[in-house]
């Protein structure tokens, strides 16, 4: 009788893994990607083996209050951000960090007052996905900063290629992402 196909994660080898990681580079804060129950692996356990890691990043609200509730107490962020006022107001008190990529986020984090929380500014420089072009900054930041919701702003984007070292496209993203990024004074990723 067959079941399909299985995968076997063997826990401790993630934990050296993000430890090759960081040896490769000492300087670079890790945030562990662990959306969708870490790839369907168990996201808890996977965060619990991860501790080494600086941050965690899931999709939906749920997955972060998950590991709130599990003990995970590092920095999460949430990708998918806040879809409702009511979400933000639940993120921001449990101390999650939202990415703001597209313009009724920012309208919410306006509107919003008396909780206030991290926000990373996604700009999708090729990925074509989710974020706003580079040339957008400059209407965006001001509106962020002035923001009582927002206590720390900082910026993004996401390759859709950066594990291909001589990939033309990731050179033409960071082309793209680099001068939105020259003067801004929070954190880069």
């Amino acid at each position: 009788m067959s079941f399909g196909a299985r995968a076997l994660i063997r826990l401790g080898a993630l934990a050296h893994n993000l430890e090759v990681i960081r040896s490769a580079a000492p300087d670079a804060r890790i945030m562990a990607v662990i959306k969708a129950n870490a790839y369907g692996h168990g996201m808890v356990a996977v965060a619990q083996h991860l501790d080494a890691a600086d941050s965690f990043a899931v999709a939906r609200l749920p997955e972060a209050q998950s590991l709130r509730e599990s003990g995970i107490n590092k920095p999460i962020v949430l990708l998918a951000g806040a879809a409702t006022d009511e979400e933000l107001r639940v993120a921001f008190a449990g101390n999650i960090e939202l990415v703001v990529h597209d313009i009724e986020q920012v309208r919410m984090l306006e509107r919003t007052g008396g909780t206030a929380g991290v926000v990373w500014l996604k700009f999708d420089t090729g990925m074509n996905r989710l974020g706003f072009r580079p040339d957008e900054a400059p209407q965006l930041l001001p509106r962020l900063e002035a923001a009582s919701a927002v206590s720390e702003l900082r910026m993004m984007t996401h390759f859709a290629s950066a594990d291909e070292r001589d990939n033309a496209a990731t050179e033409a993203q960071l082309d793209a992402f680099v001068p939105v990024t020259r003067n801004f004074p929070g954190a880069v990723s």
